[in-house]
């Protein structure tokens, strides 16, 4: 073609020009399927997310629920449904005696007094049948000097329990001093005086 010459009207440019769109069209659409095929493939992935995570931070509560039925306290049982035996080891003449009579007007369901065995022990306490702790530790409250308050010990200090629910067991002089007295030192020793050294 010579210059200046426009292009021959033989169709050739219309032919090219539609093939160029047939390959344009046809690229669009395996796009198109390319982009449905990884859309569907992805959608399979979804329940996968942290689904997992959520339950385990839902643990965290219960374990923090679990603690206070442990620390839950049952009130202690009136005194007179407390039956309460005092064994003398201090070697004091009728001492389990008169702290016994001093127990009995704070309206303590008290046995008859004895001794315990050895007969002399080294410090005073406080013991409890299981489920008597919190009137044990009522009890030992009342005492004077302080005693120590622990379970039933085995063996036993004393030759008969006699079924009581609370043991006193003796290792010196001790009074009852109720929790209205205003001067602890207003009462002085319990008891009669020239008790009989047999029992307490």
């Amino acid at each position: 073609m010579k210059r200046g010459q426009h292009a021959a009207d033989d169709g050739s440019f219309a032919r090219s020009a539609g093939g160029a769109a047939l390959r344009g069209a046809a690229l669009i659409f395996v796009a198109v399927v390319v982009g449905v095929v990884l859309l569907n493939a992805t959608e399979g992935s979804e329940p996968f997310t942290a689904e997992p995570d959520r339950r385990t931070t839902t643990t965290a509560p219960p374990d923090e629920d679990d603690e206070p039925p442990t620390e839950t306290t049952v009130p202690a049982r009136d005194p007179a449904e407390v039956r309460v035996l005092v064994a003398n080891g201090s070697g004091i003449a009728g001492a389990a005696g008169r702290l016994t009579d001093q127990l009995n007007a704070v309206n303590y369901n008290v046995l008859a007094p004895g001794n315990t065995n050895p007969p002399r022990i080294e410090s005073s306490a406080v013991y409890y049948a299981p489920g008597f702790q919190a009137e044990a530790e009522a009890l030992a409250r009342l005492l004077q000097p302080a005693v120590t308050v622990a379970p039933m010990p085995d063996p036993l200090p004393v030759d008969d329990l006699k079924e009581a629910d609370v043991l006193i067991v003796l290792a010196e002089e001790l009074r009852v001093v109720p929790p209205d007295e205003a001067d602890p030192e207003a009462e002085g020793e319990g008891g009669a005086a020239g008790e009989a050294p047999a029992e307490g």
